[in-house]
């Protein structure tokens, strides 16, 4: 079975349009190196840094495979406008929402608590000689 059948069948299977499924490929892939990254890497930035580009790998990978054929017998150079318009659209559906989530947790307070949670133990001052 080839990439083109696969997606096809997973877009029959699910009733979901195809860029519905991109959308979500991408965010839970996102999520999945989020976590699959953490007890490797400690740091939230650069955790998150590597996520996003291993998600924008994905996207591209997957539009390589869509279009195989024609790369493979013309070159780049031999896709049409149409197939370039809908790699374009399909990149940008699969990226866009994990590009915006990186954004806003690093550059805002959006995904930051509001409060310092209070310590779990107490240090009481001694005040008995």
């Amino acid at each position: 079975m080839d990439f083109t059948d696969f997606k096809l069948n997973v877009v029959e299977t699910t009733g979901l349009a195809k860029d519905a499924l991109h959308i979500y490929v991408g965010i839970g892939m996102y999520l999945i190196c989020l976590m699959a990254l953490r007890p490797i890497i400690k740091s939230q930035g650069i955790r998150s840094f590597i996520a996003l580009i291993i998600v924008t790998g994905i996207a591209f990978l997957g539009e390589y495979l869509d279009n195989r054929e024609t790369i493979e017998s013309l070159g780049l150079a031999g896709l049409s406008r149409e197939q370039l318009i809908a790699s374009i659209r399909d990149l940008i559906n699969t990226c866009l929402l994990t590009y915006v989530l990186f954004a806003l947790n690093k550059w805002t307070t959006v995904f930051r608590p509001i409060n310092k949670p209070p310590a779990l133990t107490r240090r009481h001052k001694k005040t008995d000689y």
